[in-house]
């Protein structure tokens, strides 16, 4: 991870820029970058490098990069990808620091092109030289005029300079995320296509990115990320530093992974863990473009809100509904408003208006804009409200110039974010506009986006103040253990880890075949459950290996010949170890904690509720492992049915502290053993009520690699 901001001036300041394979034809790939720096007013040096020309666009043309003879820090490549390595130690011969691969022709055609993106790696690391791509369509430096691009986005040399850097594995998607940024009139400042990835990857970029202290806002589109914790130490680094990072993901559904994979060749886990990932960091994922654009305004004055709720105003009832339905379905809440507040506007608004939330002040703002003054400054002052959102439907000059200076004047003397949903054409309010985009106030075209961005506000306010980096939850375990072997771990063996972490079961005993059963159960208390244990049976169900609610000692021995018959006959060759009988617990609700090591982002810990709900309901959550005390609270509030845990429906209220420590446990231990251990399964907890304590009924631990037969669990030094 960058460290040092000033690292990356030579590719964002460069004092001079090489173009390796330079065509004569600006229409070409090879040409096009030339016109875009021209055009865009780039004040260093341009290197137009091939043989075959003397001069290009006016620019004298050099033979080879060696031939170079004036500062250089950039090199654009546009040469064939079985060239591009040749080109980078000869960049780095010249002391270039920074290349962009506009070439294709590299992974993400196959196996080939793996060994060409291989080679180019290498020649990189060789000569140091840092490379952005390949297969990318290039980088723009709006405020230094580097138009190092090719495509449409060349064309576009009149972009704004602004605050808002972006960096996007896709260069059509993010180039497009940048004009309309541009027609919405946000300034630009970064925006990198990183494509393939080779060496400089998204992660790194964005934290370069933040550390820019001309960039307070930084948005992202990915498709994939190869290391998911680079990801999300680039989002600590933002909640740090207080610059909201926006992503959005492509490649979400199966359909859209398989295309990223043939796209840009990046690795795409499961959502759901790139999801909580990102909101673990503190990262605000987007749906679209639009949305994006959308935020970025929204941020864009530094306000954030308190709270979930938001007052409105709006000239038209329609209006506000709309506005309604869409903040209540993004998380909002539009509260009552005060009763002070109630009464300064029901003597203000016409009695055909509204005083409720959201406030109808009629059209009568057209002739009074005093009432609106009134309005505004009354919901301002409730303290029940945490931003204001002013609906103007399609209010025109001179009314709407009238408006914004009243706006403005209250925005003065309050923190609370303001928000306007307005959707005239500017050209019928142009003064209007100018002075609310002076003022930091955003527009919105529409009482849908207004809430979408209101509600956007609040949920990263509420990420700042819940987050908590992850780099407070490890722990360093003076004794960390170790899977001596590579089998999956039977019940016992799953459970023993497990208890050397803190995570206890029921009272129960393993009873090998030729043991006396009788005998080992005299201290268990029926009713009784009777389990098959075998490292080649996981799923014990399956193979008719569980018998639960064994009222006495005779059931049982016949449970347990009956479940040793059963493993027989579905896996002959299973390796039996025994059985495990255990004291049913009457009394508990069942939760599930499972984990599994993400290819991605690592170990991740799943919570849910056992039975019906993991099955049907599906009500799950996860975090990336470790996770401390206040993480994993977080993760049960999460679930749907986090108030059976409170005693909901008569039930008793749960141990809820033993859970969040047993969660915690397991986090650590996946942790400690991320190495290790590809999936473990507590499955079913048993949390008892209060004070009870929790206990793990079952458990299963795979290792990551299933070759060996060794089970042995010993005690190492900690990782």
């Amino acid at each position: 991870m960058s460290e040092h901001p000033e690292r990356f001036d030579a590719l964002f300041q460069p004092r001079g820029i090489a173009l390796i394979g330079a065509s004569a034809d600006l229409t070409r790939i090879g040409g096009q970058p030339i016109k875009a720096l021209q055009s865009a007013g780039y004040a260093g040096r341009i290197y137009p490098v091939n043989p075959k020309y003397e001069a290009i666009a006016g620019i004298p043309c050099v033979a080879d990069i060696a031939n170079i003879d004036g500062p250089c820090d950039l090199a654009i490549i546009a040469v064939r990808a079985d060239m591009a390595a040749d080109a980078i130690i000869k960049c780095g011969a010249k002391g270039i620091k920074f290349a962009i691969v506009l070439s294709g022709g590299f992974r993400e055609i196959g196996e080939s092109g793996k060994a060409q993106e291989e080679a180019l790696v290498a020649a990189g690391r060789k000569a140091g030289v840092r490379i952005i791509g390949p297969n990318c369509q290039g980088m723009l430096a709006v405020h230094d005029r580097v138009f190092a691009v090719f495509g449409s986005i060349a064309g576009e040399t009149d972009l704004r300079a602004g605050n808002v850097s972006l960096c996007f594995q896709s260069g059509g998607v993010g180039f497009a995320i940048a004009t309309l940024c541009d027609s919405l009139g946000i300034g630009l400042r970064h925006c990198v296509s990183t494509g393939n990835e080779a060496d400089i990857k998204a992660p790194e970029l964005i934290e370069a990115l933040l550390e820019d202290p001309e960039t307070s806002i930084v948005g992202t589109y990915l498709e994939g990320v190869a290391d998911g914790r680079a990801l999300m130490a680039a989002g600590d680094k933002a909640m740090r530093l207080g610059k909201p990072v926006l992503l959005w993901k492509g490649g979400k559904s199966e359909t859209g992974a398989r295309a990223a994979a043939s796209h840009t060749a990046q690795l795409t886990g499961s959502y759901d863990i790139f999801r909580s990932a990102c909101s673990q960091a503190g990262i605000i994922e987007v749906e679209d473009s639009e949305e994006m654009a959308d935020l970025i305004r929204a941020f864009s004055p530094g306000r954030l809100p308190d709270g979930q709720t938001v007052g409105v105003i709006g000239i038209s009832g329609g209006m506000g509904i709309v506005f309604a339905d869409a903040a209540i379905a993004h998380g909002l809440e539009l509260p009552a408003f005060s009763d002070t507040t109630v009464e300064t506007l029901t003597r203000i608004i016409p009695s055909f208006g509204s005083s409720a939330n959201p406030a109808d002040v009629t059209a009568s703002v057209f002739n009074d804009a005093a009432i609106l003054t009134k309005a505004i400054q009354a919901i301002l002052d409730d303290p029940c409200i945490h931003q204001l959102c002013l609906l103007l439907a399609s209010v025109p000059d001179p009314i709407a110039t009238q408006i914004a200076e009243v706006v403005i004047a209250a925005a003065a003397g309050s923190p609370k974010p303001i928000l306007i949903g307005w959707s005239l054409k500017r050209r019928r309010a142009e003064n209007a506009y100018a002075l609310f985009e002076a003022a930091g106030i955003p527009i919105f075209q529409t009482p849908g986006r207004t809430a979408r961005a209101a509600a956007g506000l609040a949920r990263y306010a509420a990420m700042k103040a819940s987050y908590r980096p992850m780099s407070g939850a490890i722990q360093h375990h003076a004794l960390a253990p170790q899977l001596k072997g590579e089998t999956t771990l039977d019940e016992q063996a799953s459970k023993r880890l497990l208890a050397s972490y803190g995570v206890h079961t029921p009272r129960e005993v393993l009873v090998q075949l030729d043991q006396d059963l009788a005998e080992r159960i005299a201290g268990l208390t029926y009713p009784m459950v009777v389990k098959i244990v075998s490292e080649d049976i996981p799923h014990k169900t399956e193979a008719g290996g569980v018998i639960l609610n064994l009222p006495d000692r005779q059931a049982v021995e016949l449970a347990a010949a009956r479940v040793v018959a059963n493993a027989k006959n579905y896996k002959p060759t299973a390796k039996i170890s025994g059985v495990l009988v255990s004291e049913m617990i009457g009394d508990a609700s069942e939760m599930i904690i499972g984990a599994v090591n993400d290819e991605a982002f690592g170990p991740v810990i799943v919570v849910g509720f056992g039975g019906i709900f993991a099955e049907v309901l599906k009500d799950t959550t996860y975090r990336i492992a470790p996770c401390d005390p206040a993480t994993a609270r977080q993760m049960l509030e999460e679930l749907q049915g986090y108030a059976i845990l409170n005693g909901a429906r008569g039930k008793p209220m749960a141990d809820v502290d033993a859970l969040v420590s047993a969660i915690v446990a397991a986090s650590n231990l996946v942790w400690d053993l991320r190495d290790q251990i590809k999936e473990m399964d507590i499955n079913p907890l048993l949390v008892r009520p209060k004070g009870q304590g929790v206990l793990a009924a079952d458990a299963l631990i795979v290792p990551i690699e299933q070759k060996a037969k060794t089970l042995d669990i010993i005690a190492t030094p900690a990782i």
